[in-house]
């Protein structure tokens, strides 16, 4: 289980979000503002063994700093991202 690092970072207007699963598992990958609180969702759903990669266009949301996190199972990983504008 790891989240590689988003690249670019900072970026505008997207970044790639790129991870890799030892095992088949449901995958949640969002995003969170600072105040701790889910802007989006850029995946949820089962995935299988492997690399997996998103791209993550948030359009919608202001400039500033976002924490992408990943849960597979009971495995948690986090990333800031800068979105600047």
């Amino acid at each position: 289980f790891e989240l590689a690092k988003l690249y670019p970072n900072p970026f505008n207007p997207s970044t790639q979000i790129s991870f890799s699963l030892a095992m088949d598992d449901y995958v949640k990958l969002s995003a969170y503002n600072i105040r701790g609180n889910e802007v989006d969702v850029i995946f949820e759903g089962a995935q299988g063994v492997g690399q997996h990669s998103y791209t993550w266009n948030p359009s919608n949301l202001p400039s500033g700093v976002y924490y992408i996190r990943i849960q597979a199972g009971s495995l948690v990983s986090s990333q800031k991202a800068l979105l600047i504008k």
